[in-house]
Formats: structure tokens, sequence, C-alpha cells
């Protein structure tokens, strides 16, 4: 049977719905009558229209969700396995370096490869190896950081930078406080600390939850959690690091300097924080369009973010590249 890549849609300015003969896959998105859906990875903004039925993930993915309290019967896809569906339509997914279960998943269609990228870090870190790239003959990538300007210093220059700042507030008697996302890098700051030295880390509830669910999974992090009252003399005799999703007020005297680690540091002030650093899961415009030669695809669709900045840059080097809205209703080939 000869397969057709027929529809591939926006739906909300998020996600991706691909159309092939009588399967419906949706990716990131809500599912679309009998769709099959795939999550890419357990953020919010990509599972938050999460089905408790035809759905497909990592085990992983899965395991943070259930620990965040979302419910369901999912499929679970191990990196490297694949699922078929109908006749010779197949899926398989690789590692997108993002967070931990992260994933892109690969479309095989009658000799026609179809990639979804999902969120994607082609760098290392202490965490996690950057993504691989998969060749394709369709790449729908995404654009978070997708304009020049974004370019970030390398990782170990941050971490340095971030161990500084933490050993300088410690010896004035302060808290270095970390708010960042629960899942991803909160851990991958956990991890620094544990890592370039001995001070003892203290993780908010939210932060703690996914924490240990990094632990099951072999990833190793040693942190205290807020909930007992160990962590809470670890605060009030300071000495320590703290980590958590919000900002919030700490049960000790001593003062707390707060930071944030976020791509977007490179461009915007937190003026109402002490510090910021420019620590991303996501690449760096440079990482993309690497990913994109490498994968040499035959068409690019760019999806979040700066899509049609990086789909014109993209063209600009010979690429046919488009963002995928302009894909919309519209046949691939």
């Amino acid at each position: 049977m000869k397969y057709r890549l027929s529809v591939l849609r926006i739906l909300r300015s998020n996600g991706v719905a691909l159309e092939i003969n009588d399967s419906r896959l949706v990716f990131d998105t809500k599912p679309i009558g009998k769709s099959i859906q795939f999550i890419s990875h357990a953020h919010l903004d990509h599972a938050r229209n999460l089905s408790p039925k035809n759905v497909i993930m990592s085990k992983e993915t899965a395991s943070i969700l259930k620990a965040v309290g979302r419910k369901g019967e999912w499929t679970l896809l191990k990196y490297k396995e694949k699922i078929r569906i109908g006749d010779g339509l197949e899926i398989s997914a690789k590692p997108s370096g993002h967070v931990l279960g992260s994933a892109q998943y690969i479309v095989d269609a009658d000799g026609l490869r179809l990639v979804y990228t999902g969120d994607l870090n082609i760098y290392d870190s202490l965490l996690h190896r950057g993504a691989e790239p998969v060749e394709s003959d369709i790449l729908v990538i995404e654009s978070t950081y997708g304009i020049p300007y974004y370019r970030f210093p390398s990782r170990e220059k941050t971490y340095a930078n971030i161990v500084k700042w933490v050993l300088k507030t410690i010896s004035s008697g302060e808290i270095p406080a970390f708010k960042v996302y629960s899942l991803g890098k909160s851990q991958e700051i956990i991890r620094i600390i544990n890592t370039y030295t001995d001070i003892p880390v203290v993780a908010s509830s939210s932060v703690s939850r996914i924490s240990e669910k990094y632990n099951e999974h072999g990833i190793s992090l040693e942190y205290f959690s807020i909930n007992n009252d160990e962590s809470k003399e670890i605060l009030k005799q300071g000495g320590c690091v703290y980590v958590s999703s919000f900002r919030e007020d700490l049960p000790t005297d001593r003062r707390v300097r707060w930071a944030v680690a976020s791509g977007w540091a490179l461009r915007y002030r937190y003026s109402s924080y002490d510090m910021a650093f420019p620590l991303s899961g996501h690449s760096d415009y440079d990482g993309l369009v690497k990913y994109v030669l490498e994968s040499q695809p035959k068409k690019v669709y760019t999806i979040y973010g700066y899509a049609e900045e990086f789909s014109h840059n993209l063209r600009r080097r010979g690429i046919n590249a488009r963002p995928i809205s302009e894909a919309c209703q519209s046949s691939l080939f």
C-alpha cells in the first residue's frame, strides 16, 4: 500500500496533527476523533490535553506524569523500539536531550520518513546526552530559540558561574535559592551542586516529587525535601542551596538571594532577582541549525517560538523550510 502524508496542521498554535491514509496521529496536542496521541515529554504545555487512552509516551514520561497526579492507560514506548500502526506504518523514538524521558518521534511510512523533534537539546549536560540528529525526508523541529541572538555560552562556563555565585552567597551568610522549572532545570541545578560541591540541597515539594523519579530511573540526585524536619534545620543553619519551582518564604532568619536559570536570561532582565543564568534545556540557534544540517531533510517545518524567523534563516541557507502554520491542511509532497 502506498502511503501519502496528506495533512499536517497546527492546532491552537501548539502541537502537530498528521494524517496518513486512514491513520491520524497527534503530537503534543489534544486528540482528534479516534487519533493516536503521542506525548514527547512531561512538561504540561506538551501534555496538557492528555487523553486517558490511545496515548504513547516513554516510561519515564509516564512515571513523571503519574507523580504529578495524571492518570491513564498509556502505551509505553522504549527508545529505539517500534510500534506498527495499520499496514506498513512504523513509529519509533529516540532521546531528545531535553528532560528525563523526552523523545523525538520517527514516523516511517512506505519509505518516507518524518521526524518530530519535540523540545530538543543537542548539547550534553550533567543529566542527559545531547540529542542525535535523525535523517529524515520531512523534519518538524522546535524553534524556541530560533534566532541568531540566542547563542548560549558553553554549559561548563554557566555551571562554573552558578557554583561561583552559590559559594559567594553562602560565604556572606546568605542562602542561594533558585526558581526554576520543577522538571528538568531543577534537577540540573541539584546535579551541579552535587557534582562540584559538598553543599546540601533542599528542594521544594514539587521538585522533590519529580527528582525522586530521576533517582528511580538511574540519574542520581542528592537533596533534602522541604517536608521533613531535617531540611528545615538545614535552612535555619544556612550553608545550603534551595531549589523550587516558585518563589516562597523559607523557614529561616537568614537572607535568601534568588536566582533564575533560563535561556531567556540572554535577552531579558530579571530585575526582581539577584542573579540570572543562561541555562536552558533547549538548543540555541546554532544547535538547531546543526541539527537541521545533519538530518538532511527535504522539507523542514518549524514550530514553537521563533518559527517564522527560523524558517526564514534556513531558506537563506538554501533549505526548503516553512513555519508549520503554512502547512495547515496542505499536502507535504
